[in-house]
């Protein structure tokens, strides 16, 4: 949610958007006030076709948001809550706290999803039904927004991870397979294929004329690539550190500097013989703070002398700290979500150690080795 504008809570889920809806607001807009309505409705104002084109897009925006939803809602009523929504170009994303334990309920969250884009297909074709005799323009914008989300469900249940079709796939394979990992890689890898046919599409689309759609096949193809490529190495990810504490990866060896020390001392003594761009904070055997070399830059070259270490610092109250005991899959999400490289170990008032997240990526690397030199599987 970190690059996200956040626009509240529903039903205790908190809902954001990708700045690239901004676009995919713009260009559906545009869309049906240029092409679509003059060309079906040409006896429509200027006006009445720019805001039929953004009502579409709103409605859209909703349609996406309630298929979201319905995937949210029967997680959080199996026992994995979801705590965010966000809505991207092509679709959205709920961030599950963790991965289905079972093959049933992966089935059960994915197939909702698409479930409720064809129910709202046929909402809107129900509409359109009832009002056409009775305004031709109204009923129009129903049958494009009944289209638009069955076409919305068919798109969501091509069978390439991470879409709802590849983990429906994937739901399928892991039940026969009993192994989540291997049935993953066989959803992405299919994934991978389907984006390439897609772009291949787009070439041809682009060959042929028709330029904007061909560029949007070639956008929707990458954005599944890339997508597929990006799930599977997180469930990699996750694999390998399962059961993995923070104590089995962190480092015990910390450099510490006293609070009285000051900055310039800490650059000369310190920083530049030990090559080190992070030190410890130890009063009277309390872990006090970080310093780094972000705080030594805001302090005035002409200040180092004067100025403590303890007054330069970062204090212990500012910072993440995380346990020894803690689980390191759930210790590298807290990373993710913070944007910090390095999290300061306590163990009560003590610092016990630093975990650093190159640490953590080179932990993973050589046990994924490992894994495949020995035909083990990474799993904890």
């Amino acid at each position: 949610m970190g690059s996200s504008i956040k626009l509240g809570r529903v039903f205790g889920i908190e809902i954001g958007i990708h700045w690239s809806w901004i676009f995919i607001f713009a260009i559906v807009t545009w869309s049906f006030a240029t092409t679509i309505f003059d060309k079906f409705y040409p006896e429509w104002s200027t006006a009445q076709r720019w805001l039929g084109g953004a009502f579409v897009s709103v409605i859209f925006f909703l349609s996406v948001l309630a298929h979201e939803l319905s995937h949210a809602i029967v997680s959080n009523r199996n026992g994995l809550p979801v705590k965010t929504i966000t809505l991207f170009v092509f679709g959205g994303v709920s961030n599950l706290t963790r991965e289905p334990d079972t093959a049933g309920l992966e089935f059960r969250i994915a197939i909702v999803g698409p479930a409720m884009s064809l129910a709202l297909g046929a909402l809107f074709a129900g509409l359109w039904a009832l009002v056409r005799p009775v305004n031709d323009g109204v009923a129009g914008i129903c049958a494009d927004l009944a289209v638009i989300n069955a076409s919305l469900a068919v798109f969501n249940m091509l069978p390439g991870f991470p879409l709802d079709g590849g983990r429906v796939f994937r739901a399928f394979v892991w039940s026969r397979n009993k192994d989540r990992l291997a049935a993953t890689r066989t959803a992405a890898r299919t994934g991978e294929w389907i984006a390439y046919g897609i772009m291949g599409l787009g070439v041809v689309y682009t060959f042929l004329g028709a330029l904007v759609g061909g560029i949007w096949m070639l956008l929707i193809g990458m954005f599944l690539r890339n997508a597929s490529s990006a799930s599977y190495e997180q469930l990699v990810v996750e694999t390998t550190l399962a059961g993995v504490l923070v104590r089995d990866v962190m480092q015990t060896e910390v450099h510490a500097v006293p609070p009285d020390v000051n900055v310039e001392e800490l650059v000369q003594e310190h920083v530049l013989r030990r090559n080190a761009r992070c030190f410890a904070v130890i009063a009277a055997g309390d872990f006090a703070g970080l310093v780094t070399l972000t705080d030594i830059r805001k302090v005035p070259r002409d200040q180092w002398p004067t100025t403590s270490v303890y007054r330069a610092m970062t204090p212990a109250s500012r910072l993440h700290t995380v346990a020894p005991d803690e689980n390191l899959q759930r210790v590298l999400r807290l990373m993710a979500e913070h944007d910090v490289n390095q999290l300061p170990v306590v163990y009560g008032r003590e610092l016990v150690g630093m975990l650093n997240r190159g640490d953590v990526m080179r932990f993973i690397q050589l046990r994924q080795e490992v894994g495949d030199r020995t035909g083990a599987t990474p799993a904890g």
